[in-house]
């Protein structure tokens, strides 16, 4: 039962990570590296109010969202000012300066031995240090942001959005304040990537740099990828998907045929056995990683789209 509980928080944490970069990157088209940086900045801030402050949760969720929100005005101060594949490097570098500091930074973050003994919240006289008491919290706070964040898809903010990412200077003309669209689609989806943070650092009671890196944003991206860019429910059944996507791998037993050691070919007997663990483990990875590839090589027309001319 814990085992599907575990699941299933991991579940939620995605889904709001994902949805949020979803919003920049499905509708507006910006390609943001630095989204797994304001999750780190979320994740930070909570296990920093929490242990050295004894902040509580919902001080620590607002702190979380609101610098997250407020680290991503700043990107988009700079690196909106770049077009295409150089705004994707700049994003990319702003997430390495985070990296950086977060294993350099050792008098704030504890650098590479990171920040342990995250207390879990306790409201209203409920302990959260119960895996399926906090499932419950934070899928009520999945169901408030994927609301939030429906009704970014679903109004005219969302068309404004699209509209800059298909056409910027036609929108220009129409009276949009292009900058100001972008910037506020960065704010929204960064505090969302800040509360994802801050439920992260809550359950896993431990974070450190390692949690942050590239290969996670990578993931988030996949995700994003295979439930087509710019689809809300699509991106929901592609964070479920790649979540349990590796789990049932866990109990794969591979048998292979072998024959008896030491002795001649005409007294050989075969007997059949498993791949020991050492040599499954990257095969694993390797079959996880080839289904990636195959649904987003399939799906690569979303990921790259065809620029559309008049």
């Amino acid at each position: 039962m814990d085992y599907y509980i575990h699941l299933l928080i991991l579940i939620c944490i995605y889904l709001i990570l994902a949805q949020s970069f979803n919003l920049t990157f499905g509708m507006g088209r910006l390609f943001n590296l630095a989204h797994v940086a304001v999750y780190a900045i979320g994740a930070y801030a909570t296990a920093l109010l929490s242990t050295d402050m004894g902040a509580g949760f919902f001080q620590c969720l607002a702190v979380s969202m609101l610098l997250s929100g407020l680290f991503a005005l700043l990107i988009g101060a700079i690196s909106l000012r770049l077009e295409a594949e150089y705004f994707a490097i700049g994003t990319l570098a702003f997430s390495s300066v985070i990296a950086a500091l977060l294993v350099n930074w050792k008098s704030l973050t504890r650098g590479v031995l990171g920040i342990p003994g995250i207390p879990r919240p306790e409201l209203f006289g409920v302990d959260f240090s119960v895996n399926l008491h906090f499932l419950y919290l934070i899928f009520v706070f999945v169901v408030i942001s994927q609301f939030v964040l429906y009704i970014f898809f679903r109004n005219s903010f969302s068309r404004s959005l699209r509209g800059q990412a298909e056409a910027d200077h036609a929108c220009m003309a129409l009276g949009k304040d292009t900058r100001q669209i972008r910037n506020f689609s960065f704010f929204i989806s960064s505090a969302f990537a800040g509360m994802a943070g801050s439920f992260f650092a809550y359950y896993i009671n431990y974070i450190d740099p390692s949690s942050f890196s590239l290969v996670e944003m990578v993931f988030v991206l996949t995700i994003v990828v295979v439930g087509k860019p710019g689809s809300f429910w699509g991106v929901i059944a592609g964070t479920v998907f790649l979540v349990l996507l590796p789990e049932p791998l866990r109990f794969l037993k591979v048998p292979y045929v072998t024959f008896a050691a030491n002795a001649p070919w005409f007294v050989q007997s075969i007997y059949f056995d498993y791949i020991p663990p050492s040599i499954l483990g990257p095969m694993r990875q390797l079959l996880y990683a080839s289904i990636q590839f195959g649904v987003v090589y399939w799906k690569r027309e979303s990921l790259f789209p065809v620029e559309r001319s008049i």
